[in-house]
């Protein structure tokens, strides 16, 4: 049983691994430059309500900014060029997504530390649990009385 524990979880960890780096390593397809500014649009926060993005918002500066997104990407720059203009413009505020790929790693870094533990307790508490502990657990005077309870049903 213990064995067939470790092998389930190291089989889901290996599998949990294998999705996330495909995840990290999946090509991304390209877009046509309306698909390529409304996705810009939906990384960028808006400066006036600074909970939507400028794809979702309908205020004036979010219309300016999908305007400009447009006319830039119109104009031959690249997605990057043009998040790039906007952080320089505004601040790394305006990501609605964190740049740094560190910060992503780490709630599965977490995931994964929780499910080493957790799989380290599980194999150490069924460790524990020999069957001469059970066997410790019962005494001659509970042997006795079990053995007399079936030789009564016996006969």
């Amino acid at each position: 049983m213990r064995r067939l524990l470790t092998t389930v979880a190291a089989v889901a960890l290996l599998a949990l691994g294998a999705l996330v780096a495909l995840q990290l390593t999946r090509p991304s397809l390209p877009s046509s430059p309306d698909e390529q500014a409304a996705q810009l649009a939906a990384e960028l926060r808006c400066p006036d309500c600074q909970a939507l993005s400028v794809a979702e918002s309908r205020t004036a500066a979010a219309e300016a900014i999908r305007q400009e997104i447009a006319e830039q990407l119109a104009a031959g720059r690249t997605p990057d060029e043009v998040r790039d203009h906007f952080v320089a413009r505004y601040g790394k505020w305006i990501l609605l997504q964190p740049a740094d790929p560190l910060i992503w790693l780490l709630p599965v870094a977490a995931l994964l530390l929780g499910a080493a533990v957790f799989g380290w307790w599980l194999r150490s508490s069924l460790r524990g649990r020999g069957t001469a502990d059970l066997e410790r657990a019962v005494s001659d005077e509970e042997r006795r009385r079990v053995r007399d309870e079936l030789e009564a049903l016996d006969g």
